[in-house]
């Protein structure tokens, strides 16, 4: 009888234990790589705490639903929707990241609020930070196998990670399609004191494609488009020439102050009103068209990160890091929740 369990205890040990070897064994060089055993499984806790955050709720204002998405599919979409799939991808690993900043900092704020039954909205009809795999099909057509591929790849290989400040709270992440050539201060645009959001040189905006844009408008639906919009008592009494006074910039460009009929309107103001791509312009008076001509620079708010700036800097060799530090200078890239 001895003999027997004797036997039987070896058959456990040479069936159940001995293949483990086979596993560990060969995951000891990773673990030496990897520094120590400490640290190998603090990674492991780290991809933990991330798949903690298993969704985002968004309401989708074109079905008036909310749903829940995971935070990776999440990220597929909003960086489909948000760069062109043929950008370099370190580019898109820097929207990537950028891109679960922001929106890992609403779900944080919503999470805080009493009130709040989903973290922010999205209108995937209109593909506004979010969007389906079917649509993405119908965009991309016969390349949607590659885009796509091409977008998942750079998502996966930054997954989780997210940008703070020195007091590792979750930054503002802002970004915009390009820059003037130079990033906007957060305080010009938004208001605010944000020492990461300030003006930093872009030079890549200046050679991309749709840098400058000009629209042109009759004297007569340029005042009407001012008072129908505004209501103050614009003075158009003389020649249209002279509708124009001093303009206000900011160091980047970015027009804070206009006065037009004697009134002084918000640059923002003014891009609303005409559906300009920016605010950084200068208008024109051409008295035989006898209309106004803007000059527009740039695309976007102009506050952190320049997406065309970022392609440039990935052309140049440069990676999703130092994209990304230096747009949003004085940060840190962490992984979500590792501290």
């Amino acid at each position: 009888m001895n003999l027997y369990l004797k036997r039987k205890r070896f058959q456990l040990i040479y069936f159940f234990v001995l293949p483990l070897n086979f596993v560990l064994i060969p995951m000891i060089p990773v673990i030496m790589q990897r520094g120590n055993c400490k640290d190998f499984f603090n990674s492991c806790e780290s991809e933990n705490r991330i798949s903690n955050k298993k969704y985002f709720k968004i309401f989708d204002e074109s079905t008036n639903k909310i749903l829940k998405i995971s935070d990776k599919e999440f990220l597929y979409a909003v960086v489909s929707c948000e760069m062109p799939a043929n950008f370099e991808n370190e580019a898109l690993k820097a929207q990537a990241v950028a891109s679960y900043t922001y929106f890992s900092r609403l779900r944080e704020k919503a999470e805080n609020s009493e009130n709040s039954q989903y973290d922010f909205k999205v209108n995937s009809e209109k593909s506004v930070n979010y969007t389906t795999e079917n649509q993405l099909k119908q965009k991309w057509g016969k390349d949607f196998e590659k885009h796509y591929n091409k977008v998942k790849e750079a998502v996966n290989s930054v997954f989780g990670k997210v940008i703070t400040d020195n007091e590792n709270n979750l930054i503002l992440a802002a970004y915009h399609a390009m820059s003037s050539g130079k990033t906007e201060k957060c305080c010009d645009v938004f208001g605010g004191d944000l020492k990461y959001l300030t003006d930093v040189e872009s030079p890549g905006d200046r050679v991309s494609k749709g840098y400058q844009t000009i629209k042109e408008f009759r004297a007569e639906d340029f005042k009407s488009a001012l008072k129908d919009n505004i209501k103050s008592e614009f003075d158009f009494a003389n020649l249209p020439n002279d509708w124009i006074g001093n303009t206000v910039r900011t160091d980047s460009g970015m027009v804070k102050e206009i006065e037009i009929g004697h009134i002084k309107v918000k640059g923002v103001e003014i891009r609303k009103i005409f559906g300009l791509r920016s605010s950084n312009f200068s208008i024109d008076y051409n008295s035989e068209r006898n209309s106004f001509i803007f000059t527009v620079l740039g695309y976007g708010h102009g506050v952190g990160m320049s997406q065309c700036g970022a392609q440039y800097m990935a052309k140049q060799g440069k990676k999703y890091n130092e994209i990304l530090s230096w747009y949003y200078p004085g940060t840190n890239i962490e992984v979500l929740g590792s501290k």
